[in-house]
């Protein structure tokens, strides 16, 4: 394995031309969210198909909108200055390390200081070769009407060095007094393998996130651990949703032309699968040792026109074949490569996807985009009531944003997962990272519908009214075990889980990455086999929740 990743950054390191990506985490949704609505005005033209961004590409789109700023309304000047003073470390290097390099490395200016033209950061040092920003991480989030609550702290850092290779850093320990985010669980919220702590009768769970970035004029090349997002969406994206628990990979982002854009990952999964052949006794007990897990994914963007995306791409979970070569070719079909290494069987083979995507923003304000999950289709029986095999999930929406400059938008989202979709008979190669689906977070046999309207009256502020159903069916058909799944299984025969729920949401920013969000929220949660939601969600309920966060 070691040579892969040896061969993988030497073909990097043959290009000499300057750049450089620390990436900024999809949960910072104020700045994706400005992107995005500068972008349905189509005064920047971006790929939203695929999550994270880094932040020197978030600081030229910045540029861009400078450069249109008589075509933006006072709110959103006012949002772009803001974001400038956290972005120009990116874009001006030069006077930093003119500014700090002949500073001590802890002084008033490196230590909780800010300018006009920076944020405030607890430590932020830079010179010719090497810049670094140190921040907290600190947050609470209360649902006061149930007094139940959740606490992280923490903190990151991201550093340059030289002109091309950047490296990041994220850690929290989080606390709920209630367990919120078992894998069992609806989870929508960032997730990560809990503990539950029985003397203090709270679950803990900790996370790292980071990597290392070695980036050129036209592409990234990285060896991270983090989150990451594929797929268009409003809410919760129907490829990979992205609040899953942080996974190792190997990423790999080019852009040789305006119109094309290659994205692809191979990733380590835990698998909670006991190896019982290489688990072993030790003096002090039993040495638990897990089925390796793998995944595997790639993803091309075409561009015909300006604002037309069209993307697609393939991905597999794999397992019990070692680090094969062909999951190493970034461009494969991986699906056709496993039925050749499998011998045809399913009982040999590996989980296989499929997937498309497609947005416009070619009518000014709208964004109207549409994602397709396949994880099995036959063309043949695809209309037999009886026969098919369609599972496969799809998403359809559209969003506005600052509709003729008034600061309101509109959201409409549906989301479909046909029975079987996201699943597999074999526990090695499931579609899961620690048992929490990296897809849809209702999985297989469940829709939802979104709709909502939003509204920034001011700078910073974000309020949202809000509709959501959400309707789930059985996952088990009552069938005997069968491999792959049953033919003709029909969608949504009967629900076991529903949740209705109506909605008013506000965030603030009050200063970078602080922010203070409330809901208030009417919610009507049954669930048949208490295995969806938790208990003191379930029931009608009139739910208000408070957050204060310092990062995420």
């Amino acid at each position: 394995m070691r040579n892969y990743i040896f061969i993988f950054f030497c073909v990097v390191l043959l290009n000499n031309t300057n750049a450089q990506d620390v990436y900024q985490h999809i949960s910072k949704n104020s700045i994706y969210e400005f992107l995005n609505e500068t972008a349905a005005q189509n005064l920047i033209d971006i790929n939203t198909v695929i999550y994270p961004y880094s932040r020197q590409f978030i600081a030229e789109k910045l540029v861009e909108l400078d450069s249109r700023r008589e075509q933006l309304n006072s709110r959103q000047q006012k949002e772009l200055d803001f974001f400038f003073r956290d972005y120009n470390k990116e874009l001006k290097r030069n006077e930093w390390d003119t500014l700090y390099q002949s500073q001590k490395a802890f002084s008033k200016k490196t230590l909780f200081n800010k300018t006009e033209e920076k944020r405030l950061d607890a430590f932020f040092y830079s010179s010719p070769h090497f810049q670094i920003t140190v921040n907290p991480v600190v947050g609470f989030d209360y649902l006061a009407t149930e007094n139940v609550y959740r606490r992280y702290y923490g903190g990151e850092v991201n550093t340059y060095l030289g002109k091309k290779w950047a490296a990041y850093f994220s850690f929290r320990d989080v606390s709920e007094n209630e367990e919120w985010i078992s894998p069992q669980y609806f989870n929508e919220i960032q997730v990560g393998v809990n503990r539950p702590n029985r003397v203090k009768k709270v679950t803990d769970f900790s996370e790292v996130r980071g990597g290392i970035t070695y980036s050129w004029k036209w592409g990234t090349a990285a060896i991270i651990q983090d989150q990451f997002k594929w797929g268009n969406s409003f809410r919760q994206s129907n490829i990979f949703a992205g609040n899953f628990p942080a996974i190792p990979h190997i990423k790999l982002n080019v852009k040789p032309t305006k119109w094309l854009e290659f994205n692809y990952i191979h990733g380590w999964l835990n698998s909670n699968v006991v190896d019982s052949v290489r688990t072993y006794q030790a003096a002090n007990g039993e040495r638990l040792v897990y089925h390796n897990k793998f995944l595997v994914a790639n993803m091309f963007t075409v561009r015909p026109i300006k604002h037309l995306y069209v993307s697609f791409g393939n991905s597999t979970v794999y397992s019990d074949v070692g680090f094969h070569p062909s999951y190493f070719i970034p461009f494969f079909f991986y699906r056709s490569s496993d039925h050749a290494l499998s011998g045809q069987s399913n009982r040999a083979g590996q989980n296989g996807q499929l997937f498309f995507d497609i947005n416009t923003r070619n009518i000014k304000y709208f964004n109207i985009y549409a994602t397709l999950f396949i994880d099995e289709m036959k063309f043949s029986t695809f209309f037999d009531k009886d026969e098919n095999r369609n599972q496969l999930g799809f998403k359809i929406g559209v969003s506005s944003y600052n509709i003729a400059k008034s600061n309101i938008g509109i959201v409409a989202e549906y989301t479909r997962s046909n029975p079987y979709a996201y699943e597999h008979g074999l526990e090695t190669i499931t579609f899961t990272q620690s048992d929490y689906n990296i897809g849809h977070y209702l999985r297989q046999n469940a829709q939802e519908i979104y709709l909502a309207i939003h509204y920034k009256p001011i700078p910073k502020l974000n309020c949202r009214i809000y509709y959501l159903n959400a309707k789930k069916g059985p996952e088990d058909y009552g069938y005997s075990n069968n491999f792959g799944g049953f033919s003709g299984v029909p969608f949504l025969e009967r629900t076991i889980y529903e949740r209705t729920e109506i909605g008013l949401s506000a965030q603030y920013e009050l200063i970078h990455d602080l922010y203070i969000k409330l809901n208030l929220m009417s919610s009507k949660i049954t669930d048949d086999n208490k295995l969806y939601a938790p208990e003191f969600l379930q029931g009608n309920q009139f739910l208000g929740r408070l957050g204060v966060n310092w990062n995420f």
